[in-house]
């Protein structure tokens, strides 16, 4: 059975992401050339490009990518080890006069979770979104004309199929709520049939059935948040159980460890709880659950637990 999964838009909160006259959005990678001393600031900062205006931008060398506190501070390392164009970040570039070189001050810095065997080519034509509207950013909405009459849905299969274990409602989290930006790789146009009744003057029911354009999009690459995807402590609140019982816990849509209860240790009910193998990219963690203390596992971007 082939199962799909769907995020419901109900207030075609689909947006194209669009700068306005503050903010932009700009995808970066490492300048890699051989650096000496006396040529910095000069070089090896980053390479930036300027997303979703439709032509061949080019490259702008900035010295450094400022980030702000309004959105915590990601480990550099997370961001200068990323491959070319895995990094996303809302923000501006500033003119250090001084040095004769940019700067990018960062408001929002988001990582490209890896799909298996594929490799992402940034082009003229890529186009990133974002759902909802969490900066009060001046974005035009997909498929402006007759917006109301339109059912939208997000579909995101692609992931699930290719990365074993990877945790979907944390990905709805992250995706519903804006902490995310993503492209995508094609629209299916269907028509959504919605019945309805109603009483004419004789007082006799009348069907009524109703056609209106379903649009559904299809995530092909997702660039989570680095900052609000994995928010909770890396180690497992330590509770003690009694003697033959052991702790079992759930993990939540943001990540988070949440302790359920001290169940018995049932090892001969946990064979077919085998531990997975993750795609390049990603890493496993597993967390023992309820009602027999089997592990449960969870192939997550390595790049959350590691700065690489």
């Amino acid at each position: 059975m082939k199962i799909k999964f769907i995020i419901l838009i109900l207030f075609n909160l689909i947006f194209k992401i669009k700068c306005n006259d503050d903010f932009k959005y700009y995808a970066a990678r490492t300048d890699t050339r051989r650096c000496d001393n006396y040529e910095k600031p000069g070089c090896g900062g980053y390479f930036v490009k300027e997303l979703n205006t439709g032509k061949e931008e080019m490259e702008i060398y900035v010295s450094e990518i400022n980030q702000q506190d309004d959105i915590g501070v990601v480990n550099e390392n997370k961001i200068r080890n990323a491959p070319p164009y895995h990094i996303v970040f809302r923000g501006i570039l500033n003119r250090d006069y001084q040095n004769d070189v940019d700067t990018a001050e960062a408001h929002n810095i988001y990582r490209l979770m890896p799909m298996p065997g594929k490799t992402f080519n940034l082009t003229k034509d890529t186009q990133f979104y974002t759902l909802g509207n969490p900066h009060n950013l001046l974005v035009p909405q997909l498929n402006e004309n007759d917006e109301k009459n339109r059912f939208k849905t997000l579909v995101y299969q692609d992931y699930p199929k290719n990365v074993k274990n990877i945790q979907t409602n944390w990905m709805e989290y992250l995706i519903n709520t804006g902490n995310s930006v993503f492209t995508v790789n094609s629209v299916t146009i269907t028509n959504n049939e919605t019945n309805s009744e109603y009483y004419d003057e004789n007082y006799e029911i009348i069907k009524n059935v109703d056609w209106k354009p379903k649009y559904e999009y299809n995530i092909d690459n997702l660039f989570i948040s680095l900052t609000n995807s994995n928010n909770c402590p890396k180690k497992i609140q330590e509770i003690r159980c009694v003697s033959g019982l052991i702790a079992t816990y759930v993990r939540s849509f943001n990540h988070c460890y949440i302790f359920f209860e001290c169940a018995p240790i049932s090892p001969e009910k946990c064979s077919s709880s085998i531990a997975p193998s993750c795609p390049k990219g990603y890493s496993l963690t597993s967390i023992p659950s309820y009602p027999n203390g089997c592990l449960v596992f969870y192939c997550d971007p390595s790049f959350l637990f590691f700065n690489y």
